[in-house]
């Protein structure tokens, strides 16, 4: 049941990665145009540095949920490496809980945070207006996903699916 959740969810992070990388060309191909635009025609777009913004906080919270899932983010093991067993299950259990809490509490704040500017209607502000829960609403995929990839990942371990 684990791994079979595992795999859907892991498919789903795979995805948002995708998203990702378009979101990363859709980023640059807009910023090369205002920069176009502004500097060559003197007439900057107006919504450019809006999207880049929402741009560049998708890039991330699409990409980190994948991360966690293939155990592909940043690691410091200075003194990670020289652990016995006991010592490593130990770290391994507080940097599981570490990482869930921040990205369950983070998570869960953002997701309140995109239903409370949702349901008030707040927009950005300036001559382009957009929706200011779609950033949040981004962080909160982005981070709930990682908390729950994380746990399952840690559990698969701890049964032996060193593979997850």
């Amino acid at each position: 049941m684990m791994l079979s959740t595992f795999t859907t969810l892991r498919r789903v992070t795979q995805a948002l990665r995708m998203a990702s990388a378009f979101v990363v060309l859709a980023v640059m191909l807009i910023t090369g145009y205002d920069v176009l635009m502004r500097y060559v025609f003197a007439q900057p777009l107006e919504w450019s540095i809006t999207i880049s913004m929402v741009g560049l906080v998708a890039i991330v919270m699409l990409t980190v949920p994948d991360l966690e899932a293939e155990d592909g983010h940043i690691g410091m093991d200075l003194f990670y490496r020289g652990f016995g067993p006991r010592q490593t299950a130990i770290a391994d259990v507080i940097t599981l809980v570490a990482t869930f809490v921040f990205c369950g509490v983070s998570g869960t704040a953002a997701a309140l945070t995109s239903v409370h500017f949702l349901t008030a209607g707040m927009r950005t502000a300036g001559t382009f207006n957009m929706p200011i829960w779609i950033g949040y609403a981004l962080v909160a995929l982005g981070l709930l996903l990682a908390a729950v990839m994380t746990l399952l990942r840690f559990i698969l371990k701890r049964q032996g699916g060193d593979d997850a």
